[in-house]
């Protein structure tokens, strides 16, 4: 989770509902109701090292070969992160709970992890590509100093196949990869943060922000990654001094060109949208003040008609902790519509009583989102209080602790063209017997090739996925 977030506390809470699969209209224009839960895939630290490994995963996705893909990273011994992948199959021939856990049938396939004791080291992306999985993030070296880090692994084991850095230009500065997509050219387009001073690159994701340093974006073509060694180069780089991080990266074939989140480089972080073309040559370049902080992009449809973007995030709230906030853009980046969302009353178990009482706890902290075929999105995020930020004050830190959103829980919601609320759901993992509501959270979504919604999880024992 984000800088002055408690990731241990941080969690969702999802009721598991049985039901069919998810057909594709289910997200169509005329679906008003939010969907059912099918199925949750958790795992605890038995996954990538052990008990104390505190696995946190920021990204997933949908295999060709019908299995999941999850990465981020776990603690190491020495008290700081490694990077883990990890694969485990579709498994829709039964729903409710599965836990991947070595003793259990339904299992992870494999589980790749990197990086040295005591250094940082994480994986912030993955993509599929010619029987392979691709992931990006960073690696350190015995120095401590971390660079753009990429590797290959086989789909089918997880076997490292190559490896390699992108160091930054300065001597002694940082570089970390934060998004990758495989292209319609069947190359992969990246985007992240070179030049960054040692040691502030705090974190990425939900777990931190880089704190210095200039946004870039690289492309390799197809030919330079099917090989049986690593590229030396990319085939094009360009770097944005006034940007600090790309923080997603996604192209838009029909405009031939690449569309990126970032943030101005100063001290404001102030939200901002970069359009390049094939080439990496800047478009247009635009700041959104009023947006708060960005987590992420997506491009806009209306029947497979691009007819803008939509970005992701969180601002000051309307009664004074943080909100949800989407911003749509035209295709030439003007602003069509801004809105914040979140304060979701009611639920189940110790959530149903809620109202709008204590909503100046309340933080909505949104990290993913992905378009709907009407202009819309469906947004994830994590719902809950901090009440360390109330510490100073006796009474409302009491008021606080007494909330039962002290216990945070998933918060998905759906928004059409106009920025309408179409639907929402909150959601805790709660296993039947068990009183025990662990904190969860929503960390990242994608829609599966049959139609489901897909939701990687930050939960108190571990990470999963919800469909």
């Amino acid at each position: 989770m984000q800088s002055g977030f408690n990731t241990a506390v941080l969690v969702i809470l999802c009721l598991f509902i049985k039901s069919g699969l998810l057909a594709s209209s289910s997200f169509g224009s005329n679906n008003l109701k939010a969907p059912r839960t099918i199925s949750f895939m958790v795992t605890t630290g038995d996954c990538c090292g052990g008990d104390d490994s505190d696995p946190h995963a920021v990204h997933g996705l949908e295999t060709d070969d019908h299995a999941f893909i999850l990465s981020g990273k776990i603690a190491d011994s020495g008290g700081n992160h490694d990077g883990f992948v990890m694969r485990f199959p579709d498994f829709q021939e039964d729903d409710g709970i599965l836990w991947l856990l070595p003793e259990e049938d339904f299992n992870y396939d494999w589980v790749y992890t990197y990086g040295l004791d005591g250094k940082n080291d994480g994986v912030n992306a993955a993509a599929e590509a010619y029987g392979s999985v691709f992931i990006a993030g960073y690696r350190s070296d015995n120095k401590g100093t971390a660079h753009a880090f990429l590797a290959r692994l086989a789909l089918s084991d997880g076997k490292e196949l190559w490896s390699t850095i992108f160091p930054a230009a300065k001597k002694g500065r940082e570089s970390a990869f934060e998004s990758l997509q495989l292209t319609s050219e069947n190359g992969l387009v990246f985007s992240g943060v070179t030049n960054a001073k040692k040691g502030s690159l705090e974190g990425f994701k939900s777990y931190g922000n880089p704190a210095t340093g200039s946004a870039f974006v690289m492309y390799f073509d197809q030919e330079q990654l099917i090989g049986n060694e690593p590229p030396k180069k990319p085939k094009w780089y360009t770097e944005f001094h006034d940007n600090l991080s790309g923080k997603t990266v996604r192209e838009v074939p029909s405009l031939g060109g690449y569309i990126v989140a970032s943030s101005t480089n100063d001290d404001a972080q102030t939200a901002s949208v970069i359009m390049i073309d094939k080439g990496g040559k800047t478009r247009w370049s635009r700041n959104y003040p009023t947006h708060g902080e960005i987590t992420d992009l997506t491009v806009s449809r209306v029947n497979e008609e691009i007819d803008g973007y939509l970005i992701v995030g969180h601002a000051q709230g309307r009664v004074g902790a943080l909100d949800g906030s989407i911003t749509k853009l035209s295709t030439d980046g003007s602003i069509v519509w801004s809105k914040k969302y979140g304060n979701p009353v009611g639920g189940e178990g110790i959530f149903s009583d809620l109202n709008q009482e204590n909503n100046r706890f309340v933080f909505d902290e949104c990290w993913g989102i992905d378009s709907t075929d009407d202009g819309g999105a469906v947004i994830a995020c994590g719902t809950g209080t901090h009440c360390d930020e109330f510490e100073n004050n006796e009474k409302l830190f009491s008021r606080c602790k007494a909330d039962p959103r002290e216990t945070w829980r998933s918060l998905l919601f759906r928004v059409d063209k106009n920025g309408k609320l179409i639907w929402e759901k909150t959601d805790s993992f709660l296993e039947e017997g068990d009183d025990w509501v662990p904190n969860t959270a929503g960390e990242y979504l994608f829609f599966t090739k049959d139609g489901r919604l897909a939701t990687v999880l930050d939960l108190d024992f571990g990470f999963g996925l919800q469909i």
